[in-house]
């Protein structure tokens, strides 16, 4: 198994906090398949910003609602097959529609704390695999831009990893969490 190319999930230029490493891709027990990215800017908590979060790569969204936009990448319109990508945290305003084609880049909403459990405004960002949760630091690491996802084993705590730059976690501002496209 490998991943598709994939590259980070917002705009070339723009410097994101990677907030959250390894952890739960949808609920308590679920696999470490998601990650976390916070929207520039020194404000905490849950906040509006218009910043927006991108299509990590091609695809179908096929479906939006409270918070989730699911984009399946091969496009069959089966969530069950196939590579689908889970963003979580999707702002209701501007949020793109269920049907539409995406290529990568283009705007899929803006990052917030709508939907699930949020201390603070950002991007939830977890893959699978036919049904099932690929972990963010398994045999598959995802792999956005060639930054290279390594967790430690706890909940939140990782790295990012690219020709030997090194972005650690933080749920917060910190020059080390710094990374841009």
């Amino acid at each position: 198994l490998s991943q598709p190319w994939m590259q980070l999930p917002f705009q070339s230029g723009e410097i994101w906090s990677y907030t959250g490493g390894p952890h739960s891709g949808w609920d308590a027990g679920t696999p470490f398949a998601a990650i976390d990215f916070a929207p520039p800017g020194e404000a905490l908590g849950c906040v509006v910003v218009d910043y927006w979060v991108r299509a990590v790569a091609d695809g179908l969204v096929l479906r939006t609602g409270e918070g989730v936009v699911i984009l399946d990448l091969d496009m069959d319109g089966n969530e069950g097959s196939g590579w689908v990508i889970l963003y979580m945290h999707i702002e209701n305003r501007d949020r793109v529609s269920a049907g539409n084609i995406v290529k990568a880049g283009d705007a899929l909403g803006h990052p917030s704390c709508e939907g699930g459990l949020s201390s603070g405004t950002h991007v939830h960002l977890a893959r699978k695999f036919n049904g099932e949760w690929i972990s963010a630091d398994g045999t598959v690491p995802f792999n956005l831009d060639g930054w290279i996802s390594a967790g430690s084993g706890e909940e939140y705590v990782g790295r990012l990893s690219r020709g030997g730059v090194v972005v650690t976690a933080y749920e917060g501002n910190s020059p080390t969490s710094l990374i841009q496209r």
